[in-house]
């Protein structure tokens, strides 16, 4: 239990400084890690084969560069920092307002595309995130 307080309270911190950051700020912690993860892909799918025994390796290296490369293609040009949209006519007002440290769960049949894709939608919007992975995919 104190592990998990302490994974809370770290990613608390980060949170808060990930929520004072710029758009272009975020977009380059982004960026950071989704090529990580794409540099990675056959490394971290040949561990989750090793580890999980679940699938075939050469079929997680693909799930990998989905949510690396695909997924960060997707998401790269959204605004999701301050002010999204203003209708002056209407009144109203989109604003981006990131909710905090988000709960990972992430499977032993895909850990590897999991935490990347995680990882990348939970910044993209100024969130922290802890990752609780099944037990068979702890590494």
């Amino acid at each position: 239990m104190q592990e998990v307080r302490n994974l809370i309270e770290s990613a608390n911190k980060a949170q808060k400084e990930l929520a004072a950051m710029s758009q272009q700020q975020i977009d380059t912690i982004v960026k950071a890690i989704a090529d990580a993860g794409y540099g990675a892909r056959e490394k971290l799918a040949k561990m989750a084969h090793e580890e999980t025994g679940f699938g075939i390796w050469q079929d997680k290296v693909i799930k990998n560069v989905f949510a690396s490369k695909h997924v960060y293609n997707y998401i790269k040009d959204m605004k999701t920092i301050g002010m999204l949209k203003e209708d002056n006519e209407k009144k109203v007002m989109e604003v981006a307002v990131p909710l905090g440290v988000v709960a990972g769960l992430i499977p032993s049949t895909n850990p590897t595309s999991t935490v990347i894709y995680k990882t990348l939608i939970s910044i993209k919007a100024g969130n922290s995130i802890v990752f609780s992975p099944h037990p068979n995919a702890l590494k």
